[in-house]
């Protein structure tokens, strides 16, 4: 494995160590970072704050899982290049499908955690809206190698 490879690993796994760590907040803490967000937003929209802070913490869960999208998706094209020096190529399909299911794995098991958290709670729909942020990523990711490859 080269020294490219091994720094993509490293990153997602920090970006996966980033999801735990906000996973495990408090629910007091966490709506405390989203908190500045909602008061700006207010001001500026003059929607009211219930709404904005849900609105921010569901964008907040799409967008961290849709960079690990990308980065699940890096990671098995870096992957697929390994095998394919042993004759047995991935598509890019498949690359797809594999970073979306580690994924959304990640995404349940982040789930469970949260139950376990003071103010916290396990929700299906985050799970969905992750899902849906990863395969949004891997997407990102999977279009930007064919125009990168054009």
């Amino acid at each position: 494995m080269d020294r490219k490879t091994k720094l993509h690993m490293i990153i997602t796994i920090a970006m996966m160590v980033f999801i735990f760590v906000q996973s495990a907040l408090p629910g007091d803490l966490s709506g405390a970072e989203s908190g500045f967000f909602v008061n700006m937003l207010h001001a500026l929209t003059g929607l009211d704050q219930q709404t904005l802070s849900l609105l921010i913490r569901k964008a907040a869960h799409f967008t961290e899982y849709m960079i690990l999208g990308i980065l699940l998706f890096i990671n098995v094209s870096d992957l697929q290049k390994i095998q394919e020096k042993k004759q047995s190529a991935l598509t890019a399909l498949t690359a797809w499908t594999a970073a979306w299911t580690v994924g959304t794995a990640y995404a349940v098991t982040d789930e469970i955690h949260q139950n376990f958290v003071p103010g916290r709670a396990c929700a299906a729909t985050d799970v969905l809206i992750d899902s849906a942020g990863v395969a949004a990523g891997a997407a990102i990711a999977l279009l930007l190698t064919r125009l990168k490859k054009r």
